[in-house]
């Protein structure tokens, strides 16, 4: 009987070392368990579901997966669909939008007026080279979640663009690529990445312990931490009025993303000039116009006076040339919260003003073309 106890627990133990080994499979349970809670499918779950995909992490906010207290445990409200409206006559436009995990995921392809086509691009990850319809007018709006601007530099990031002596001839040939794709990577690279795989220990943690079964455990813990030494998880901080959760990269002043490390005036024209240098290579590669749009952090809406505040967005967006999209001030005087109390990122209201906000720019903006 021991030994029969034995061997299942060697074959469990290898099978579970295996899964936490593959990484594509690793990655498809990630994402799986992202959107779960976007899942409005109420039928019977497959047996893959049932075993990889039973996690409270995302549903409740990423704030909340990360530190599991009890009292942030609000479920996250759907955001809104914007449907398709069947336009007669084509308006040979399309708006581009370069952005991160605030508009990651969002439906933005009916949200606004007077665009055949929304196209999202995440900078977050690899995309590009960009090909652009030269019989349509191409718009495009570079969106940054406030901490984003920090260090941004086109030229370092992992978008593809084309190379400048094509771009002058019109003859666009992509840049060199910068990451390896698997094809490049010989076999025994490809066997060294699996067995030697860097994350192991949190595929492991991931595969064993990120399961709803463990949440009480996981909010019993967090709460005595909380209560008891006034920890929560190095990613979170709490706000001074205890209301919400934030994230510690925009409070700690020891991080370059915090709303409170001091911000030089050479680091502003830094940021505005980094950010005229990608202006002009999309106007270069066909954009009619590039729009400026900066979501602000919510600790600089919500709990800005806890230190000294930077000001990093307003100074942007004062100091730069490019149009603006601008978003701070309404949301500073909008009496509604416009944020997930348990997420870092807006709720559906604060979103539904960014995209009425857009609409109105670029309304304004046709009609003063059009006089």
């Amino acid at each position: 009987m021991k030994k029969i106890a034995g061997i299942l627990v060697l074959v469990f133990s290898t099978l579970i070392l295996l899964t936490a080994m593959n990484q594509s499979f690793i990655n498809r349970i990630k994402n799986d368990r992202y959107f779960d809670h976007l899942n409005d499918n109420h039928g019977p779950r497959s047996l893959y579901q049932r075993i990889f995909v039973q996690s409270d992490r995302w549903a409740y906010g990423d704030l909340y997966g990360l530190c599991y207290l009890p009292q942030y445990r609000f479920r996250l409200d759907p955001f809104k669909k914007y449907h398709s409206v069947n336009r007669a006559n084509p308006q040979k436009r399309v708006l581009y939008i370069i952005g991160d995990s605030f508009l990651a995921d969002k439906t933005l392809t009916s949200a606004f007026d007077g665009f055949d086509n929304v196209i999202f691009l995440d900078r977050r990850f690899p995309f590009g080279p960009i090909r652009l319809d030269s019989t349509k007018q191409n718009f495009l709006i570079m969106e940054f979640a406030e901490r984003n601007l920090n260090g941004y530099d086109i030229n370092k990031t992992d978008e593809i663009r084309w190379a400048k002596n094509d771009i002058k001839a019109k003859h666009y040939t992509p840049v060199e690529q910068k990451v390896n794709t698997p094809a490049s990577l010989s076999v025994f690279n490809r066997l060294g990445k699996i067995i030697f795989n860097k994350d192991l220990s949190r595929n492991l943690e991931l595969v064993l312990f990120d399961d709803r079964l463990f949440t009480p455990i996981k909010e019993l813990k967090a709460s005595l931490n909380y209560q008891l030494f006034g920890r929560v998880a190095k990613e979170v901080a709490v706000s001074t009025d205890k209301k919400r959760l934030l994230l510690n990269i925009t409070v700690d002043t020891g991080d370059i993303h915090s709303a409170f490390r001091y911000k030089s005036n050479r680091q502003i024209d830094s940021i505005t000039t980094n950010l005229t240098k990608a202006q002009n290579y999309y106007q270069a590669i066909g954009f009619k116009k590039v729009f400026l749009s900066i979501v602000p952090n919510p600790v600089s809406v919500y709990d800005e006076n806890r230190m000294p505040y930077n000001h990093l967005l307003e100074r942007v967006e004062q100091q730069t040339d490019l149009p603006i999209i601008s978003i701070y001030k309404i949301f500073k005087t909008d009496r509604h919260n416009l944020y997930f109390l348990s997420d870092a990122h807006w709720n559906p209201l604060g979103f539904d003003i960014w995209v009425q906000e857009v609409n109105k720019t670029f309304k304004s903006d046709h009609e003063k073309i059009t006089k």
